[in-house]
């Protein structure tokens, strides 16, 4: 039933009581967290699921903003925009009209209201209780509000009972709060940066991926820089209170290894970064070279100590396995290390690699996933077309899932595989969402979702996540260009221009962002500025989809024959290398060959290229959108 006090109107759910709610075809099970609709189980995120249980448990009662945020983003990172999400996703799962709701009622500037009729099954509760109660509740918060409430010699009675029980349950958070603060620890961290291992007589890849490896360890107990935002520091080496600054973090964590006859060592240390000051440092060794079993025993006493200071609280972790064979282990630090250079020739030998090493383990869940997100790669890079390359994604991202349920990052390759080349949306979003429940700072998950997002439309759900990404990822160029992008998708080109451009000023070389600026430009009449750009990011990179832009900015400002010549270029290195048909669709379109610019479009359906997977949206595909020959394109997608 409803709760009697204030407390237990807000109670979170490890506090509930086994009680199921039922309102229209929907039945609320609080203690099995099950949300189900004539007996089929609807899925929800935690958040959502959370947030239908508070406000259903204070049915007909405006329940606010910040009430709600603080309740069940307790501790978290939180913005507005997290509430609007949950809630979006909650109509949608309750089957909503946006313009007659049965549930969740919305008070303009204020929060929500649960409008539904409830009611409440308990043993030894009557179910009509619980509209009795929340009336009462409600009239006594907002009198004006047009609830019915009991006769007024009940109702005196029964607000007299709530105002002591009010004051008493007062008195007792304030003396909590002056407990909590007395007894908690002195020292809070909310974010760390895990700087690249150093070391002596020990190659770079074995250190880079040992790196990468412990920060895989202790994500979801703080919030961990990714290894592409450290790198920079294994060239460049910076004191605490300059990484702080940099990455926006509280802790830096420093390690360093050796090897010589005796064996191997490790140490490590944690530091504030606001003063250098050493909160906590260890150091291990191992008689032989297995930096699997040494890495392990580090990674699992840092996260120990994590776990202390973290900010927020986390849930316990089941100790890290050693890998099975050190080879393999060895193998996979070598795949991640040219993975993590990001370039065709890197991705290509992470593949190698990652192959060696399932070959010295085939149970080896991690060089499975490793596998997974270099061929997604190659995919998303139009390095191969999605039909050559997913497959082997597919196979080795549902391989590492098998071995290992636990891990984030083959549901976020998966999510990939299903948005970019199989565009598949909800199924895409299924498996971020599943990769971010794994591990809510797994920047790639929250990136990656965001383009799925602005891909279906969700362009606030989508700027959401890619801000998100940001906050994990402070550094990252491809995640700050992929903001300006789904503002393009949206529309919002002066914004996406304003985005690039800080990006450009960090980096004035940065490829991706000098291309989507040129794409922009060509949508805004600044057909010469948009050459200007193609043309150094078609000179940076030798990108065939980059040079279809250029023949389409040349068409557009005028110069005809150079865009003819850029088709002619792109069609003798389809004779070497791959050609998404989607870059010879975009000169014919500057070209005004609209024909056989859809006829390309077909092609490219056909070879699953991955650019396609905006055409929905693509306001680069604006002037096709009449067209039934391109809308019959489009409707080949199932998308």
């Amino acid at each position: 039933m409803l709760a009697s006090s204030p407390k237990e109107l807000v109670r979170t759910p490890v506090e509930a009581s086994p009680i199921v709610y039922r309102f229209g075809d929907f039945r609320l099970d609080e203690v099995n967290r099950l949300l189900t609709r004539d007996g089929e189980e609807i899925a929800l995120p935690a958040r959502s699921f959370d947030s239908l249980l508070m406000l259903v448990r204070r049915h007909g009662q405006l329940v606010t903003k910040a009430e709600m945020m603080d309740a069940v983003w307790a501790k978290s990172f939180v913005e507005e925009s997290n509430l609007t999400v949950a809630i979006s996703t909650l109509r949608r799962a309750l089957n909503e009209d946006p313009n007659d709701r049965k549930f969740i009622q919305t008070v303009s500037g204020r929060g929500y209201r649960f409008i539904g009729q409830v009611v409440v099954e308990e043993p030894g509760v009557e179910a009509p209780a619980v509209e009795a109660v929340a009336a009462a509740s409600e009239a006594s918060v907002a009198p004006s509000a047009a609830v019915e409430v009991p006769s007024a010699p009940i109702y005196r009675e029964r607000r007299g009972m709530w105002l002591v029980v009010a004051a008493v349950f007062a008195l007792g958070l304030v003396g909590s709060w002056f407990w909590w603060r007395a007894m908690r620890p002195a020292v809070r961290l909310h974010s760390i940066a895990i700087l690249p291992m150093t070391g002596k007589s020990v190659d770079d890849y074995v250190l880079l991926g040992l790196t990468d490896t412990l920060i895989s360890r202790v994500e979801g107990t703080v919030e961990v820089r990714p290894m592409s935002s450290v790198l920079k520091y294994s060239a460049a080496p910076a004191d605490p209170a300059t990484v702080g600054r940099e990455q926006n973090a509280d802790g830096v964590v420093t390690s360093t290894v050796s090897q010589d006859a005796n064996g191997t060592s490790l140490n490590i240390k944690l530091v504030r970064a606001a003063d250098a000051k050493t909160l906590w440092s260890d150091s291990f060794s191992d008689a032989g070279r297995n930096m699997a079993r040494l890495q392990i025993a580090a990674g699992n006493a840092l996260d120990a100590e994590l776990m202390k200071v973290a900010d927020h609280a986390a849930a316990p972790k089941t100790p890290a396995k050693a890998a099975v064979n050190d080879q393999a282990y060895q193998l996979y630090l070598r795949g991640r290390y040219c993975w993590n250079r990001r370039t065709e020739e890197g991705l290509r030998q992470s593949i190698d690699y990652f192959r060696q090493s399932i070959a010295a383990d085939p149970n080896y869940a991690l060089a499975y996933a490793g596998l997974a997100d270099s061929y997604a790669l190659l995919a998303s890079f139009s390095v191969e077309s999605g039909r050559a390359a997913i497959p082997d994604a597919r196979a080795a991202a549902l391989s590492a899932i098998q071995l290992d349920p636990t891990l984030a990052e083959p549901h976020a390759s998966l999510g990939m595989i299903y948005f970019f080349t199989d565009w598949n949306g909800p199924a895409a979003e299924g498996e971020f969402e599943r990769a971010i429940a794994l591990n809510p700072n797994y920047a790639t998950a929250h990136h990656w979702y965001a383009l799925d997002l602005a891909a279906m439309g969700r362009f606030p759900q989508a700027l959401y996540e890619i801000r998100r990404a940001q906050a994990l990822d402070p550094l990252s160029l491809i995640i700050d260009t992929n903001v300006g992008w789904i503002e393009y998708l949206s529309h919002d080109y002066d914004a996406a221009l304003a985005d690039y451009k800080k990006v450009l000023e960090l980096d004035p070389s940065f490829v991706r962002a000098l291309t989507r600026r040129g794409i922009v430009e060509i949508r805004m009449g600044d057909a010469g500025a948009a050459v200007v750009d193609l043309a150094s990011a078609a000179r940076l990179s030798g990108d065939p989809y980059i040079l279809g832009l250029l023949g389409q900015a040349q068409a557009a400002s005028g110069a005809t024959a150079a865009a003819a010549k850029t088709r002619t270029q792109l069609e003798d290195m389809a004779k070497t290398k791959y050609v998404p048909p989607f870059a010879l669709a975009l000169v014919d379109m500057g070209l005004g060959r609209k024909p056989e610019a859809i006829k390309e479009l077909g092609m490219a359906v056909g070879d699953r290229s991955t650019s396609m997977v905006y055409a929905k949206i693509d306001p680069s595909l604006d002037a096709l959108r009449g067209d039934v020959a391109f809308q019959q394109v489009i409707a080949s997608m199932h998308f």
